[in-house]
């Protein structure tokens, strides 16, 4: 009888400890998951990131290109306007 009672013992401690690892594995796969989604996300986001750095280089070019053009517009002009001032004055004295 009393080694009846502690082979149910040993038993049930096995059980027991069946239990706790089942729900320790348990744990550690839904960790697993969730790590696995949170890997997926982050690997979209750095898509995300990687095209909104493409888009951001683009718009810069066309922005630095756009301004080079205005640069020079505005230096002709102003060349423009000194040469007029220079053909104004040269005018001026030689007709004096």
């Amino acid at each position: 009888m009393e080694a009846n009672r502690t082979g149910d013992y040993r038993l049930q401690e096995a059980q027991r400890q069946v239990g706790e690892v089942q729900n320790v594995m348990r744990d550690n796969l839904t960790k697993v998951i969730e790590r696995g989604e949170k890997l997926d996300d982050l690997d979209a986001k750095a898509e995300d990131l990687e095209a909104e750095g493409q888009r951001f280089q683009n718009r810069a070019g066309r922005l630095r290109r756009q301004m080079w053009w205005q640069n020079k517009r505005n230096q002709l002009l102003i060349g423009g306007v000194i040469l007029a001032i220079i053909a104004v004055i040269v005018i001026i004295v030689a007709t004096r």
